[in-house]
């Protein structure tokens, strides 16, 4: 659909064209397992009393920060298929809103693994902690989040004759370089602690299963949050004239985008205790179905056998 409003210069939309039957399918398949999973998390833990605990209420403002995002992206790529003039006009808002909704989750991704480390830095004093401090502490979170696209948007479309550079890598820089060193702060103190523990049954499995946690999440973090200023950086300074000469990274920009605001609930139940031993307790019993049956075959075909006489 052709407008007389063109989108405001240098303004990049996290969420995929659907231009191909192959990008619709991506782009509904990652959503699906993002929405599906984080309203099964909020469902569970809120309707669920055995999981009316800090950790998991924590979990609980993860996985809606992760849904806002979802459901932001929903909605802004709907508006642009439908109604572009109205999407081209107020993509300086789309933007600004993008920014709070990221900032949130990656704040809340913090929280979760900093109580995590807190419970085994000071289990005492972590299990003093309420249900309430948590959501206190999410909310603020949300409102540094409103402040902090508040601020980006003031300083990108507000203020004329300012560096847009400056102002949109300062801004990138922020969350990918914080949220990162957070996360791995927390990891290796984490680590440090179990180590000078006292001797825990399959420490150096649980460790490996952490750390390759942590891989996952950080690894699709980065990207997510790194692709976006790279070719930010290419258009605006004209090795890209425009988006398309950029598609194949700002391709892998969104759909990393999409998946860090999927993956955590998919990540966090592969890993869980409860998850593995559903799924070993599982395959036992499959195990345990296929040695009967091949038992049974084996009576059966011995019943249907004939017995040959033997000669006295």
């Amino acid at each position: 659909m052709n407008s007389s409003v063109t989108r405001p210069e240098h303004i990049i939309p996290v969420y995929l064209e659907l231009e191909t039957l192959e990008y619709a399918i991506v782009v509904l398949f990652i959503t699906s397992l993002g929405l599906i999973g984080n309203i099964i998390v909020i469902l569970k833990i809120l309707c669920d009393p055995a999981f009316h605990k800090t950790p998991y209420i924590a979990f609980l403002t993860l996985a809606l920060s992760d849904l806002i995002c979802l459901i932001l992206y929903i909605v802004q790529a709907v508006v642009e298929h439908v109604n572009i003039e109205f999407a081209n006009e107020n993509g300086e808002v789309f933007m600004a809103i993008t920014y709070t909704t990221t900032h949130a989750s990656a704040a809340h991704v913090i929280l979760f693994l900093g109580l995590r480390y807190f419970y085994v830095r000071a289990p005492i004093k972590a299990r003093l902690l309420q249900n309430k401090n948590i959501i206190k502490w999410s909310f603020a979170i949300w409102a540094s989040s409103i402040v902090f696209g508040t601020l980006y948007f003031v300083l990108r479309f507000e203020i004329p004759n300012i560096d847009v550079q400056a102002v949109v890598l300062s801004f990138r820089g922020y969350l990918l370089f914080l949220p990162v060193c957070f996360i791995v702060y927390f990891h290796i103190q984490k680590v440090h602690e179990l180590h000078h523990s006292i001797n825990i049954l399959g420490l150096k499995s649980h460790i490996r299963r952490m750390s390759r946690m942590l891989t996952v999440i950080l690894f699709v973090y980065i990207l997510s949050a790194l692709l976006f200023p790279v070719c930010f950086i290419l258009i605006y300074n004209k090795v890209c004239e425009e988006e398309r000469e950029c598609t194949h990274i700002l391709i892998i920009a969104r759909i990393m985008w999409l998946v860090n605001a999927s993956i955590n609930p998919v990540v966090y139940f592969i890993y869980s205790r409860k998850t593995r031993l559903f799924l070993a307790s599982l395959f036992k019993k499959v195990a345990k179905r296929r040695s009967v049956t091949g038992r049974e075959l084996i009576s059966m075909n011995n019943l249907k056998t004939p017995v040959t006489p033997t000669k006295l």
